[in-house]
């Protein structure tokens, strides 16, 4: 905090690197995430089958909270303790994008365990509802829903359900990212043209 008492400190980014912090807030949040997750499973609050479903909404809201926290709070480490203060744009996206890649690798490993081990029926299940939504709003006959579900196949194996799962994560946060990173940018006056 010695930069901001004395504006002529001048930390340079270049040579602090982001990744210690980020990556410890992105790990800590998607150990949380997997710990939440486990929580909500085991007390039946998600219905899997039901994509739509308000319980679905609930918790995906609580684990973009989680994301968005993390992000918030490796930005605000980085900049106030690492940089003296100062942060830009740039350099708070990096961080919060290394927050969101850790978080997408810990929920793709999750994933795939908690489809391969935890759950093993589920994506059946899942498979199963699927082609009834198909029938009942789609108005599709058995054997068209069949040969749909037969197309979409390769989408349902526990690699990569895991691996979509990442993939949204990862968006999600690059938005988050972006976002906070608006919000707490604090340009060092040297930089201020």
């Amino acid at each position: 905090m010695s930069t901001l008492d004395n504006p002529n400190d001048y930390i340079d980014p270049s040579k602090v690197s982001a990744w210690p912090s980020a990556s410890r807030y992105g790990l800590l949040a998607g150990l949380l995430l997997v710990v939440l997750a486990l929580l909500v499973h085991l007390a039946g609050i998600v219905d899997y089958t039901d994509q739509g479903g308000a319980s679905n909404w609930i918790v995906n809201i609580l684990n973009w909270g989680v994301t968005i926290g993390a992000i918030v709070l490796a930005v605000k480490q980085h900049r106030d303790e690492e940089l003296g203060g100062f942060i830009s744009f740039g350099r708070g996206f990096n961080v919060g994008f290394i927050v969101s890649l850790v978080i997408a690798v810990v929920s793709v490993i999750w994933g795939y365990l908690f489809f391969a081990f935890v759950e093993p029926g589920l994506i059946g299940d899942i498979l199963e509802a699927s082609r009834e939504q198909m029938m009942e709003r789609q108005g599709m006959s058995e054997e068209q829903a069949e040969q749909a579900m037969g197309m979409m196949d390769w989408m349902f194996s526990p690699v990569a359900m895991s691996l979509m799962g990442g993939v949204f994560s990862l968006i999600a946060g690059i938005v988050f990212s972006l976002v906070v990173a608006g919000i707490m940018k604090k340009d060092h006056p040297a930089n201020a043209a």
